[in-house]
């Protein structure tokens, strides 16, 4: 194949046109050769093959592609010659910002984005009540827009979105999902195209739970083993909102029923394991573990997120999570996450607002008078992570972290 290769859904593909040269998935094997006309058989063929993906020549974009058919794109792809940069890794696209200090301006317009999300979430729930999801268009957009956040400043985005804070909401949280993932899926490399793709899983993959009734609003750790077996339903009904929906391709399907599958085979509601679950899952659902964990539940207070990461390596450790993903979400965090306080050895509290340049250790921060300290410079010492006085967090003692018991699907944590 030629040299400029770009990534499709199988959804953009125009029956009646012809590719003149070969088509591969994008694990490169051969799906099309060259000169094949494409037709509805063809195109069934490939959507009963589980294909979501096709890596084509550059050269018939123009000419078996739908004008405008993607339902997503990055918000500074407006034209069509610019559809190609959807294949590009969002990494490549990420402005360099680590010498600028944050901006008060796009931490508004962070939160403002919250605000517009719920929004589109309770028109979505309105369309609910009639047991149906017309369109997803306000989800299209809020996956756009936290796109275009993270390509502009990736560590300001995740600080201000992926922080613990003293409450979150359902809403709340499968946005935090989807911008975390999207950072994650940044990290290990994903299309532009793929990145989006993952966002708007997120958003939709607790949807069902506006079905549900009573099963969905009991604390999981107070369910009896009846209304756990309802409640780990709501992917399948969460799927079953959105089927008729153009824009949530199959691929995005798949992956909303699978956020909740662990990589041990040990989640639900399949109980689908390793590389059988799609890898947007594989992703969102070491980013829902997380949140769980540094968020409060009915019977504990909320971990500091330092401490909730280590606990993640450690059950990742016992095969819990996939371990690249796992290694991708270091990368993105840092070992002090993004937006977590530390104390310093002078005594000093200080914020988190950077990532470092190389290695996990020794990030960027800001202090409590406003300087700047850059860890790997050695202008500082940090002594402990510490719990945000706003938030209700505590601590897991590192001796205490191999022990602990915990599954996402069982979130009653144990000493073991």
């Amino acid at each position: 194949m030629s040299q400029g290769i770009v990534g499709i859904n199988l959804e953009e593909l125009c029956v009646g046109t012809v590719c003149k040269h070969p088509v591969e998935d994008r694990r490169g094997l051969l799906l099309l050769g060259a000169n094949a006309s494409i037709t509805p058989d063809v195109i069934k063929n490939l959507r009963d093959r589980e294909v979501a993906e096709l890596r084509i020549d550059s050269r018939d974009v123009e000419t078996i592609c739908v004008e405008d058919a993607s339902p997503v794109g990055l918000m500074l792809e407006h034209e069509r010659k610019e559809r190609i940069a959807k294949s590009t890794p969002v990494k490549d696209l990420l402005v360099e910002r680590f010498e600028e200090p944050l901006s008060t301006e796009r931490t508004i317009e962070l939160e403002q984005g919250m605000l517009l999300a719920k929004a589109h979430f309770e028109v979505m729930r309105e369309e609910l009540s009639d047991n149906v999801v017309l369109a997803t268009e306000g989800f299209v957009e809020t996956t756009n827009s936290y796109a275009q956040f993270l390509v502009e400043d990736h560590d300001q985005t995740v600080g201000v979105v992926g922080a613990a804070a003293a409450a979150c909401d359902v809403d709340d949280r499968a946005v935090r999902m989807a911008v975390l993932g999207m950072a994650v899926a940044t990290q290990m490399g994903l299309t532009g195209q793929q990145t989006l793709e993952l966002g708007l899983t997120a958003l939709l993959h607790d949807i069902g739970f506006n079905l549900m009734g009573d099963a969905a609003n009991k604390p999981v750790e107070l369910m009896n083993e009846p209304e756990l077996w309802e409640y780990r339903k709501h992917p399948i009904v969460s799927v079953s909102c959105v089927a008729e929906v153009p824009q949530v391709s199959e691929g995005i399907q798949i992956a909303m029923e699978q956020v909740h599958e662990q990589f041990d085979g040990s989640g639900y509601p399949r109980g689908v394991k390793s590389h059988r679950i799609h890898h947007y899952a594989r992703i969102l659902n070491v980013v829902d573990s997380y949140l769980q964990l540094i968020f409060p539940t009915n019977e504990r207070r909320g971990i500091i997120p330092h401490d909730a990461l280590g606990l993640l390596l450690h059950q990742a450790g016992r095969g819990l999570f996939d371990p690249l993903v796992i290694k991708a979400f270091l990368h993105m965090e840092s070992l002090y996450p993004l937006g977590s306080t530390v104390e310093l050895a002078s005594g000093e509290m200080a914020r988190v607002i950077r990532r470092p340049r190389t290695g996990f250790a020794e990030p960027v921060l800001l202090s409590t008078e406003g300087q700047r300290i850059d860890l790997a410079l050695g202008e500082a010492t940090v002594v402990r992570p510490v719990c945000d006085p706003e938030v209700d967090q505590m601590r897991l003692p590192p001796k205490v972290l191999g022990t602990v018991l915990w599954h996402p699907s069982h979130p009653k944590m144990k000493m073991g």
